[in-house]
């Protein structure tokens, strides 16, 4: 039985799942390769990754219980109407070959010189009946998944038209380079600070963009991720950041003997951010899991935030000015 999104956003979390569990054994640059084709089916060819580790899961697999918590190989290989993954480990090649569900592998003498992993999925047909595969949709999840994975380079090619498109994502500064298009997308001058926060604090890599409108947005753009989940609804994450920016601006206003009336609210008005925290174990809370609940690593951002917008705003003192007069209080 599968329970789950039987249309595209479902099947964009079985990619991720998917990824997730091969990047978990990839080497410093890995490389995905996809190819889309007619009738819900894409071909996905692998470089850099560990093939040993992925040989021994799917060796895992054939156990049924290995296969129900697999949320990667598991579920594509049990929703496929037709699967296939070659390793190649030369000299060894090893291909499994499934459908439904029920798979078998063999090895034989591999022909290339480098470690791949080639996988052919199509969706099955019966438990997918109204899913179509739409190139452009699929091509802004991988172009937010490579945001996410700085380390990572995606090709995509469209063979299912005559008109053959083709892309690469690839942003070796991550959220930073994603941060670039919002405020690229203000009016010229617009930005009156911008800050790259990257810090490693326990078991977790933090990577936060920070910017500030001089001019008034339509909406203010706050976007968090916890590994490569966006939680859209808020939590530890943002409130860490936004809590961080309020005390910095506070000590500042004190060190220069302002003023000033300020809450996270009002912080938020012309802010745009984009942030992205990597490791192990995050709590999600709410219904649909997109709420961040870790009130330690709140605690750590608050922190990491506070004293690199500090620091920051002591050595811009255009920026310092700007900030404290959109917050100072007027009588």
């Amino acid at each position: 039985m599968y329970i789950g999104d039987l249309r595209l956003t479902g099947f964009k979390q079985m990619l991720e799942y998917l990824f997730e569990e091969i990047l978990d054994g990839s080497l410093e640059s890995p490389i995905f390769e996809i190819n889309f084709f007619r009738d819900n089916r894409i071909t996905i060819k692998i470089t850099n990754v560990d093939t040993k580790k992925i040989l021994l899961r799917l060796e895992d697999l054939k156990t049924k219980d290995d296969r129900i918590s697999s949320l990667g190989l598991g579920v594509f290989i049990t929703l496929s109407s037709d699967i296939s993954i070659a390793i190649n480990r030369p000299p060894t090649l090893v291909v499994l070959h499934g459908q439904k569900g029920d798979f078998e592998t063999a090895a034989t003498t591999s022909q290339e010189e480098e470690e791949n992993i080639i996988i052919g999925y199509t969706a099955d047909k019966e438990i997918f009946k109204d899913f179509k595969l739409v190139y452009e949709l699929v091509n802004s999840f991988l172009c937010q998944f490579a945001f996410l994975n700085p380390n990572l380079k995606i090709i995509s090619t469209d063979k299912t038209t005559e008109e053959l498109q083709r892309n690469i994502f690839h942003y070796p500064t991550g959220v930073f380079k994603q941060l670039d298009y919002f405020v690229s997308q203000q009016p010229y001058g617009a930005s009156c600070l911008r800050v790259d926060i990257e810090a490693n604090i326990g078991k977790y890599s933090y990577r936060i963009g920070i910017s500030y409108s001089n001019v008034w947005l339509d909406k203010s753009v706050i976007k968090t991720y916890a590994g490569n989940i966006e939680t859209y609804l808020g939590g530890s994450f943002n409130d860490g950041i936004l809590e961080g920016l309020v005390l910095s601006i506070k000590n500042i206003a004190h060190k220069e003997n302002i003023d000033i009336q300020i809450n996270r609210k009002l912080v938020k008005e012309q802010l745009i951010v984009i942030a992205a925290v990597k490791g192990e174990n995050f709590n999600f809370e709410g219904s649909v899991k997109r709420k961040l609940g870790m009130p330690k690593l709140k605690k750590e951002v608050r922190q990491l935030v506070c004293e690199q917008m500090t620091n920051y705003f002591e050595s811009n003192l255009k920026a310092k000015e700007n900030i404290l007069q959109k917050f100072k209080r007027w009588e």
